[in-house]
């Protein structure tokens, strides 16, 4: 995991305190799991990506949010969907 998206401190031993509850919350923003998911499905073998696999991946709460973001994905034609749950890459 990346050290920008870790609650722990940069030595990783212990907790900072949640001096900004904004910055907390900027974690969970759907702009940065776009961003991740973007990245986890230009890294997948033959832009092809499992959403079952992007959810474990990216520790995602609502199975919804990766739809949200595959609906405006394939709305302005950067990916496809194969069936259901596979969605390839442009």
């Amino acid at each position: 995991m990346d050290a920008e998206l870790s609650p722990h401190s940069p030595d990783g031993d212990t907790d900072m305190p949640d001096q900004n509850p904004k910055s907390q919350r900027s974690l969970r923003s759907l702009h940065l799991l776009a961003t991740r998911f973007v990245k986890l499905l230009q890294e997948a073998e033959g832009g092809v990506l499992d959403l079952k696999e992007a959810v474990r991946v990216l520790a995602v709460g609502q199975k919804r949010r990766i739809y949200d973001i595959t609906n405006v994905l394939e709305g302005i034609g950067l990916i496809v969907k194969i069936s259901k749950n596979i969605v390839k890459w442009m």
